[in-house]
């Protein structure tokens, strides 16, 4: 399919909606970030409980899953939601995903770890990997054929569509700004978009989740590397 390149200074546009309410505040260490480990049952749970944060004060009309982590993260939510959802897929597609893919036989290899060793090494990537890679501000790439479909799809829908974006952890904000710029991009002027993630595991990202459960949490994912253990 079809991508298109968004420049950073294009995507960050912040969301204008005010931050809900989240279980974790910032202020934690940025060099021991906690981590949680959500294993099926936690993760279903937390899914569940950030439908219910979003369905406090926002109805969503159609739900975008950030491929791939906030696809399943979405798949999961509204499975909780009070009414059925139809859910669409956006890729967006960047450079620290690549660096990442290289080192799965090496996280493979080390997911037979021990509990705290397997931790230590999260925040080694989350130190070493993560937050370099967020000051730099890379650019991303959206496929351009799913966001157009994504706008097919609003303009059907009720006016104003209500469009809830789904990731399931935000670093620095460039994925979910430049997606959330995308979706501005391809849908009806009055169409009113949100977000939500599972964690936000930086302080001022460019943009913030409208939605979050945990902030400055490093979480390990059902389909995490070293989640099997």
């Amino acid at each position: 399919m079809p991508t298109v390149c968004i420049p950073m200074e294009e995507a960050m546009t912040p969301t204008a909606h005010v931050a809900a309410p989240t279980k974790d505040r910032p202020g934690r260490s940025k060099f021991v970030p906690p981590v949680r480990t959500l294993h099926q049952s936690a993760f279903d749970s937390a899914c569940a409980e950030l439908m219910r944060l979003v369905e406090v004060d926002y109805s969503p009309t159609l739900v975008i899953g950030i491929r791939t982590g906030g696809m399943v993260v979405a798949q999961s939510m509204i499975r909780m939601a009070s009414t059925p959802l139809p859910i669409l897929t956006l890729t967006c597609r960047r450079g620290l995903t690549e660096v990442k893919s290289r080192l799965k036989p090496v996280r493979m290899l080390l997911s037979a770890l021990p509990q705290p060793a397997a931790d230590l090494l999260r925040r080694v990537e989350h130190r070493l990997i993560t937050a370099p890679s967020a000051r730099r501000m890379q650019s991303r790439q959206i496929d351009r054929a799913e966001a157009e479909t994504i706008g097919s799809w609003a303009t059907m829908l009720p006016s104003p569509a209500r469009i809830l974006v789904v990731d399931d952890a935000v670093d620095s904000g460039a994925t979910l700004a430049t997606a959330l710029q995308a979706l501005r991009d391809v849908c009806p002027p009055d169409t009113e978009i949100r977000s939500a993630a599972i964690t936000q595991t930086l302080d001022g990202p460019i943009v913030r989740p409208d939605y979050v459960l945990h902030y400055g949490t490093l979480c390990r994912f059902p389909w995490s590397f070293d989640a099997a253990r």
